[in-house]
């Protein structure tokens, strides 16, 4: 089973994802924030991130820097998902390594699409 690491402060939002992500059969884990979600990274070895980018602590471009610093965690898949929709944001998320961009709210079917066809191009 294909493992995705969700990390997002809003807990709503970590529970709606989470839930749609595991009806499609994924094992799902979750973190609170950007530093528990580096922690967590390390740890699971995730087969695709799900990332906010307005987090406490370490926000999710911070995120994308120190992974793409660590030979271990870099080749992780990741989605941003964010409120902050602008082509400046995304342009920097995708410089950092970032496979998608979707803007908040965003469709949960949408999700496990780009979800699968990133785990299966992997």
């Amino acid at each position: 089973m294909k493992k995705i690491l969700v990390i997002d402060d809003s807990e709503v939002l970590r529970k709606i994802t989470s839930f749609n992500l595991k009806k499609a059969g994924f094992e799902v884990y979750e973190a609170v924030d950007g530093v528990d979600g580096l922690e967590k990274m390390k740890e699971i070895m995730p087969d695709l991130i799900i990332l906010d980018i307005m987090m406490p602590r370490l926000d999710g471009f911070g995120v994308l820097k120190e992974k793409g610093q660590d030979d271990s965690i870099k080749d992780i898949p990741v989605i941003i998902l964010t409120a902050k929709g602008g082509s400046e944001d995304e342009r920097l998320a995708k410089s950092l390594g970032a496979k998608m961009v979707m803007t908040k709210p965003f469709s949960p079917s949408q999700l496990i699409e780009e979800v699968k066809r990133l785990i299966e191009n992997d």
